[in-house]
């Protein structure tokens, strides 16, 4: 083998090696929402405390968020008065790309950029997009990974009506 090659070898293993152990252990259901406020998100947080709460992560690069929005809007309008609050979390690095893709789409949701991607870390999406649905307790309840149209609106929609009549 020669010295390139074993160099290579060598660090690739190496960043395996860290990547495992600096990667955090995804939310998985049951864990309670983190606390936002300790993320550094830009963006207004709505009041979660109480609510159904998706919580959407995106990127403006990602051809299934751009349509998840408008179906994200018409959850957002029909339950939002029942205590649904969606708020959708880009993972875009440069303020540019959030902000056209928002202009475009005039989302009716919340709305905030993890540039440093330290909410993201937590959660440790499994693919763009992923969604996190909250009970009102805050507890995780369910994950979405990917948008697949309606098959993914109409599991939400069911979803998102059982955690409504819920109680606390």
């Amino acid at each position: 083998m020669s010295s390139a090659k074993f160099i290579r070898t060598i660090g690739a293993l190496g960043l395996s090696l860290v990547t495992f152990v600096a990667a955090p252990a995804a939310i998985a259901p049951g864990d309670e929402l983190p606390p936002l406020g300790a993320f550094e998100l830009e963006g207004v947080v709505p009041d979660l405390v109480g609510q159904v709460v998706l919580v959407d992560v995106w990127a403006s690069w990602c051809a299934p968020c751009k349509a998840s929005f408008p179906a994200f809007d018409a959850l957002q309008d029909a339950k939002g008065d029942a205590g649904l609050v969606i708020l959708a979390v880009s993972v875009d690095q440069k303020a540019g790309a959030y902000e056209a893709f928002l202009k475009r789409l005039k989302p009716k949701f919340a709305t905030v950029r993890d540039g440093q991607q330290k909410l993201v870390a937590a959660l440790s999406p499994p693919a763009m997009p992923t969604s996190y649905l909250f009970g009102r307790d805050g507890k995780l309840r369910s994950i979405h990974r990917g948008f697949h149209g309606d098959r993914t609106v109409e599991t939400l929609e069911r979803e998102i009506a059982a955690l409504l009549e819920e109680k606390i």
